[in-house]
């Protein structure tokens, strides 16, 4: 991850010191992400719970809201036409923790995912003037997004004391395409301050990575690691009515209560909203 942050900051440099012209864009902000396979699954957990136990506490927090920031090089051409080539990092993080009981009996289940995406984007821009010092940029193109995923997942229950820990870690490089529009108000005949919105859609259904789990209880514990994990999405029913699963596992999913079981889906597609600077050479 470290490697492709620091290719991608040589990328930038090698751009602007390539043309006579150019413009940097720095810009900073939030990001949301319309939702994945993962947060349905977290969330199908959690209704199963209330369905099954007298008391459940907790709330269900997707992994959507995050932050961002991004560096730009725009060369100029014709008729306001420039060519972007950027690149940034947004990280989001979330934690949940439902806690469950029936009579003696209780448990708790946690949740942290960290998902970590690094996006390497070229985009065609558009400037249009809309007074003397405001102007508004309309651009769109294609990138490639390095995402590093991991998740912890921690099950506890008084039953003997036991407790496990499973931790599921996968990096992807996902192309995406993504657009949005900026409107830049100059200060000064070099720099301008910007204000911008963007969306993407990014996405992937095959999720590989490594693996751990430790488990523990009154008559002792063990450790398991590996590779090849899979990341998998199915509906599970019970008597209580059908709820959606994620897992992660090196092999496909089977019970005679699960249905539709296929490879979980990873979705960066969302929209983003950012403050920066540009500066003009």
């Amino acid at each position: 991850m470290r490697k492709f942050g620091f290719l991608a900051f040589a990328v930038l440099i090698t751009a602007a010191s390539a043309f006579p012209s150019i413009s940097i864009k720095l810009t900073g902000g939030a990001i949301y992400l319309f939702g994945n396979d993962y947060n349905a699954g977290v969330r199908g957990t959690f209704n199963s719970l209330k369905a099954n136990y007298d008391s459940v506490t907790g709330t269900f927090r997707p992994l959507a809201l995050g932050t961002s920031g991004a560096a730009e090089v725009i060369v100029p051409f014709d008729n306001g036409i420039s060519l972007g080539i950027g690149a940034g990092i947004f990280r989001i993080a979330v934690d949940n923790e439902f806690a469950y009981s029936w009579w003696t009996y209780s448990g708790k289940e946690s949740f942290a995912p960290r998902l970590t995406v690094i996006p390497l984007t070229v985009n065609m821009h558009y400037h249009r003037p809309l007074g003397k010092a405001l102007d508004v940029d309309l651009f769109g193109g294609a990138g490639g997004y390095l995402m590093r995923f991991r998740s912890e997942s921690r099950s506890t229950s008084s039953f003997f004391g036991y407790d496990r820990v499973k931790t599921f870690t996968a990096q992807e490089m996902i192309l995406g395409i993504q657009a949005g529009i900026a409107l830049e108000l100059r200060l000064f005949p070099h720099v301008a301050v910007v204000l911008q919105s963007e969306a993407r859609l990014a996405k992937t259904k095959y999720v590989k990575g490594d693996w751990t789990e430790e488990e523990s209880w009154f008559l002792g514990s063990r450790k398991q690691e590996g590779q090849d994990s899979l990341f998998w999405f199915y509906s599970m029913t019970d008597a209580t009515g059908t709820y959606p699963q994620a897992e992660f596992s090196t092999t496909e999913p089977y019970d005679s209560s699960y249905a539709y079981v296929r490879k979980g889906v990873i979705d960066l597609s969302g929209i983003s909203a950012a403050a920066g600077i540009k500066l003009s050479f």
